[in-house]
């Protein structure tokens, strides 16, 4: 009796864990494969990413030498764009409220110009409401300002 409730248990054990074992194994394939697309871009434009960041619907490499920012997005068909950070005069985090609550985020941006009254920005969206991929406004807000930071030493550099 003893024998035949240990297989049972240990059956039920793993009914209950291979599915969430294959998500876990799905989940990290996605982020090997995002990351060789970021290495494969990052090579096709000869720069050499030493920092980067992979999410969703975001994918940046910085390339310290070069002092280029590659941004890929992975939701608009690997479309990437490289960036000469020699170029930039500024960034700034910018997070958008909504009208009827301004408690709540709608989008979050990392706004990049050429000089300091550039009223046409590159923005590198890090949140978007809209966007189904991504659910939490307080992570990407980090990201985003770890990026302002990391940005910014470049720019003083």
């Amino acid at each position: 009796m003893d024998t035949v409730s240990t297989l049972i248990g240990l059956g039920l054990l793993a009914l209950f864990m291979l599915p969430i074992l294959y998500l876990i194994w799905q989940q990290n394939n996605k982020e090997k494969n995002r990351l060789r697309n970021l290495r494969n871009i990052s090579t096709q434009n000869n720069l050499t990413s030493d920092t980067f960041e992979i999410s969703n619907n975001l994918l940046l490499g910085l390339d310290s030498k070069a002092n280029k920012l590659l941004i890929i997005e992975p939701t608009n068909k690997m479309q990437h764009r490289v960036l000469d950070l020699t170029k930039i005069k500024n960034s700034k985090v910018s997070s958008h409220p909504f009208p009827e609550n301004r408690k709540l985020i709608k989008s979050i941006s990392l706004d990049l110009s050429e000089n300091e009254r550039d009223q046409n920005p590159l923005k590198i969206i890090f949140y978007d409401e809209d966007d189904n991929e991504n659910n939490n406004a307080s992570e990407r807000l980090v990201v985003a300002k770890k990026w302002q930071g990391i940005i910014n030493a470049k720019l003083s550099a």
